[in-house]
């Protein structure tokens, strides 16, 4: 087991297949997926600033400030070539903040698609056993009708 109390995504298949019982299906959320170290806090932070309306909201209202600012207090006459400069450099970081951040939705995608498969096969093991059951009470229940079939016939004799 790990550090959070969850197995392995193959122990934890291989206890559902065994076990289908015993299984508890788990929910798997971001936050259970989070990784432990500074660079991965870090991520987290980066994600939810670059990912956030208001990131969007704030660069929209600043270009167009930037743009009648510029040509009324007299700090950039023609605004468009410096303020695209300067938006156009935080660009390469970005992309590679979207990179992490997409990364980081796939591990998290990946561990509940496990935790998932995991309750699946639970679920089609005692789908299995059901229908083991109800072959062994159809059998009995054969055997039976067989038995009462006998015993009509023998009244009758």
């Amino acid at each position: 087991m790990s550090e959070q109390g969850v197995q392995s995504p193959a122990a934890e298949i291989t206890r559902a297949k065994h076990a289908p019982r015993e299984h508890v299906p788990r929910l798997v959320t971001s936050r259970n997926v989070r990784g432990e170290g500074v660079l991965d806090w870090v991520a987290d932070l980066v994600n939810r600033l670059i990912g956030s309306m208001w990131l969007f909201v704030g660069i929209t209202i600043g270009i167009v400030v930037w743009l009648f600012a510029g040509n009324i207090v007299g700090f950039d006459k023609t605004p468009w070539p410096l303020l695209l400069t300067l938006l156009n450099l935080p660009q390469l970081s970005i992309m590679i903040s979207l990179q992490v951040s997409a990364n980081r939705a796939q591990k998290a995608s990946d561990a509940r698609a496990m935790a998932d498969h995991a309750t699946l096969v639970a679920l089609h093991e005692l789908a299995k056993q059901q229908v083991a059951i109800l072959d062994g009470q159809n059998r009995v229940l054969d055997i039976l009708r067989r038995a009462v079939a006998a015993g009509e016939t023998e009244g009758h004799g």
